[in-house]
């Protein structure tokens, strides 16, 4: 009885000596970190510019910080000036007919399942509050709640590697949860100084056959003029 009696007081320290490992691991990184950490594998932090292509649509894009792009239309040549500028969550896209520049949201399609936001706003940190919804011993799942109107997703819920804080999969989502698209990050190679997904493949939450593939080519970091991002460039 008392060989018993030791043997499960020892089974108790032991599972909860778990708990208060599983609760320091937990705690290690908390949900802020993570996310910049997955900024920083997915884009430099810097000012850099990249080539995007999406379909038969080729993109150069120029960003600085998470405030300020430029989108340069380099084909298919029918589309060749219809540029697009980012200044915080306002944008406006070119329209050559016209001759003027117009207003478009972050949301706003841009081609396929791609939307304006989804090569113009490239970090998450400081535009969602991160928590902490699930986790195995190889992945983190956050739910990201924006924290201002007019992003690109109001809710998004992203997987990510533990090991390498690499993104793997994301479901953007309305206010109230509901699914809009799913993703998949792929094609992680050296570009830019580290290992990066250059490919991310969307499709419809509705329709999964409806999907486009966003493709990085090419990434430098790269300084800019101030005068690259000044909305008057817009009015020719």
């Amino acid at each position: 009885m008392y060989f018993l009696r030791i043997a499960r007081l020892l089974g108790l320290a032991f599972i909860s000596s778990i708990g208060i490992n599983s609760s320091h691991s937990m705690a290690a990184v908390s949900p802020e970190q993570i996310l910049k950490n997955v900024d920083d594998v997915r884009n430099p932090s810097e000012s850099y510019q990249m080539r995007v292509r999406i379909g038969d649509s080729l993109f150069e894009v120029k960003i600085e910080g998470n405030s300020k792009t430029l989108i340069e239309t380099l084909e298919p040549a029918r589309d060749h000036g219809r540029d697009m500028l980012m200044i915080g969550e306002e944008m406006w896209a070119y329209v050559p007919n016209l001759k003027r520049a117009v207003r478009v949201s972050l949301s706003q399609k841009l081609t396929g399942q791609a939307a304006n936001g989804d090569i113009s706003r490239m970090r998450w940190a400081g535009d969602y509050q991160p928590k902490v919804i699930s986790e195995t011993p190889q992945t983190w799942t956050l739910d990201l709640t924006a924290l201002k109107k007019g992003l690109t997703y109001e809710r998004i819920r992203v997987e990510v590697e533990k090991k390498t804080f690499h993104p793997q999969t994301a479901e953007f989502q309305t206010a109230s949860s509901k699914p809009l698209k799913r993703a998949v990050f792929g094609r992680f190679k050296l570009i830019a100084g580290r290992v990066r997904p250059t490919e991310l493949q969307i499709s419809s939450a509705v329709n999964v056959n409806e999907r486009s593939t966003i493709q990085v080519e090419a990434m430098e970091k790269k300084a800019f003029p101030a005068a690259l991002f000044n909305p008057q460039r817009f009015s020719r």
